[in-house]
This record gives C-alpha cells, structure tokens and sequence, in this order.
C-alpha cells in the first residue's frame, strides 16, 4: 500500500512543516548528545577511579613486609607433622571434662579422613574405533590397604609410646588435643598443663633468590 501525502501549497502550511523538522531533528540531536553523555559520563568516572587508584598508591601503598610470622607459624606446623616431633596427646569423650586417655605421642593427630595417595581416579569408556572417549567418570581410588577411605569421619589416629618409646597406634572417636612437647592434665582446673620445654621443629632459610628453600629438622 502506498501513502500519499500532499504536500501543503500556501506559504503558511510550509512554514509549519519546517518548524515541525527542526524539532525532530533537535529531538534527535538530543537523543544522540544524551546517549554521548552517558558514554561520557562512564568515561569520567573510569578517569576518576584510575587517578584515586594512583593517588592511593602512592600515598597510602600496600603494606609490604620482609617478614610473615603467620606464614613462619604453617611451616613450623608441616615442619612438626613431617617430622614427627615428641608431643603429648589427650583424648576426650563428648561432656566429659577430664581426658579418659593421655600418652606421650609422636607428631600430630591424623585425621581418619586423611588418604595417603590420590583419592580420585577417572574411568573412561571407549567404544568401536573412536579417537576420543565417549565418556569419563571421576570415581573414588583405593588406599594401598586396599580401603576406600570416608569422606567424613570423627575418628583420629595418633602414634603413642610406651614407657619404653616404642610406638603403637591408638584410635579414637572422640576429640583429640595434641601439644608439642611433654605435658599434663590438671584435674583441679581441668586443663592442659606443659611441662619442660615444648618441643618445636629448627626451619632455617638456606640460600638466596631463585634458590632460596627453608629446611627444616628436628
């Protein structure tokens, strides 16, 4: 279908159809200047954030140190569990206050949870001639015992010894607490107590740059 529209012959009606232009065209140069403004305006603030950026950095930089003391405490923690420095471990019964069992131990508890080698493995499935598998499966992987071990559990393994400092393994359900060194309970207050020095694993900083390493002994 065709629109027809005539085109006005007296000098008034011509006037009123420019007028009529200019105001859609200003109305779209408005729209095309707002359109540029919110561009603009992104603009701006992104100038603004980079100078705050800039201006924090030089006057409020971040902190650099030469030294992290919660780091040196993780490697004192790994170093102590590798080792298998002389510790004290207590074991609780859930309400109880007193431990039902303190022996001297060697190193930290381990979790019953924990696994010696990978705990995944990923089974695939071929079928005819194909280049690539058809499907994949992520599945659990047996310890070397020949066990699956749980993916949650309370118990806690702990090596102790004998009067004789001969290790057995004792393994408990319940809360375990572990101190590095000798130690006691105090069944008056109903706590831990250490006695002689506590025994903490010797990290040291060998080295310099790319061949820095921290070893530690015992």
């Amino acid at each position: 279908m065709n629109l027809y529209i005539p085109l006005p012959s007296d000098r008034k009606a011509k006037i009123v159809l420019a007028a009529f232009a200019l105001v859609i065209l200003g109305l779209i140069i408005t729209a095309c200047n707002g359109s540029g403004g919110v561009t603009n305006g992104n603009a701006a603030e992104a100038r603004t954030s980079t100078q705050d950026l800039t201006t924090y950095e030089q006057v409020q930089p971040a902190p650099h140190f030469p030294y992290s003391d919660i780091r040196q405490t993780m490697i004192d923690v790994q170093a102590s569990q590798a080792l298998g420095l002389v510790t004290t471990s207590f074991f609780f019964n859930m309400g109880s206050q007193d431990p039902y069992f303190i022996c001297p131990s060697k190193g930290d508890p381990v979790p019953n949870t924990s696994q010696l080698t990978n705990p995944d493995q990923v089974l695939t499935w071929w079928h005819g001639g194909a280049q690539t598998p058809d499907q994949t499966a992520v599945v659990g992987n047996i310890d070397p015992n020949g066990l699956y071990a749980p993916s949650a559990s309370d118990g806690t393994n702990v090596m102790c010894l004998n009067g004789a400092g001969q290790p057995y393994l004792f393994y408990a359900e319940g809360p375990v607490s572990t101190v590095n060194g000798h130690a006691s309970w105090d069944y008056i207050h109903h706590h831990i107590v250490v006695t002689g020095e506590p025994v903490m694993p010797n990290c040291k900083v060998t080295g310099a740059g790319k061949q820095a390493r921290t070893v530690c002994t015992k």
